[in-house]
């Protein structure tokens, strides 16, 4: 099952001649609506898609706006995974503000991109800036072995 939702566009400083709203797509094995109009929760395999990000999860719950239809925050449970532009994050649950375009990550929570490893209590991705922020966390880099004048990689 696929469902098209509609999410908030970029606040304020919306470039001339954009949408207003971006569409968002989730498929899952099931969706309940327990408040029509405002509240959608999804459950099995479920992906959402916005622009170059991909989140999914076991579960997830969309909350927006019963006037207007802009979506206000997504929560997501259960083999969380988020993907955008050769980074990839994962987390127990997460919840998405539309309006920030930020994705808060919780319960283990990590990040890998390329070799490199951060790892947190809470990190916070921050979509339209691409840069995050990791509370109460590791991070585990890993770089390339200088090489000695000789031509080999120097042991340490």
């Amino acid at each position: 099952m696929a469902v098209v939702l509609l999410a908030a566009g970029p606040s304020g400083g919306a470039q001339p001649g954009s949408a207003a709203r971006e569409p968002v797509v989730v498929t899952a094995d099931g969706m309940e609506a327990e408040k029509l109009g405002d509240k959608v929760r999804f459950t099995g395999n479920v992906t959402l898609k916005k622009e170059e990000m991909t989140l999914s999860s076991d579960s997830m719950t969309v909350f927006y706006d019963a006037g207007s239809k802009v979506i206000r925050r997504i929560d997501a449970r259960g083999n969380v995974m988020v993907r955008k532009e050769g980074r990839v994050a994962f987390a127990n649950r997460a919840s998405y503000y539309s309006r920030d375009e930020k994705i808060i990550l919780t319960g283990n929570a990590r990040i890998i991109e390329n070799d490199n490893q951060l790892g947190g209590k809470r990190i916070t991705l921050f979509m339209r800036d691409d840069r995050s922020i990791v509370e109460g966390g590791r991070v585990l880099l890993y770089q390339e072995q200088p090489v000695s004048p000789s031509g080999g990689a120097r042991r340490r």
